[in-house]
């Protein structure tokens, strides 16, 4: 298989692995943050000294911050957004199931395949939204 056949095959592969790259490039930064605010409560806590409130602050809120991006829960976070996040991934799912079923693009299998998977991430958004905890 060259090339082109293989990126013809795959080429959705793309969107997952440039969301893994991202996350681990999110990860990698949050990782910086919170290490750069320790070496400075370090430097505080050397001289003996109390930290400034606005150095607590910023601390706090990226721990917020940090809590948000881990559980996908954050005190401003839209119910709208998971909405669209199912309906986005159910849509391409039902788009990918009628490709599979017509013969569009060439796919056959393939695209009940693409359609199951994309299904069911729509169908863990739905549980995340249903499940969520509320303030």
């Amino acid at each position: 298989m060259d090339f082109p056949e293989l990126f013809y095959s795959f080429w959705w592969l793309i969107f997952p692995l440039g969301w893994f790259i991202a996350a681990a490039w999110q990860s990698w930064m949050r990782l910086r943050r919170h290490n750069a605010a320790m070496e400075v409560l370090k430097s505080y806590a050397a001289k003996g000294e109390e930290p400034p409130a606005s150095v607590l602050n910023a601390i706090r809120e990226n721990n917020e911050t940090t809590e948000a991006a881990e559980t996908g829960y954050s005190k401003n976070s839209s119910r709208g957004t998971t909405a669209f996040l199912v309906l986005l991934m159910v849509g391409l799912a039902c788009i990918f199931a009628y490709a599979g079923y017509t013969g569009m693009l060439g796919l056959g299998e393939e695209g009940y395949f693409i359609a199951m998977i994309l299904g069911v991430i729509g169908l863990a958004f739905l549980g995340s939204a249903l499940f969520a905890r509320r303030d």
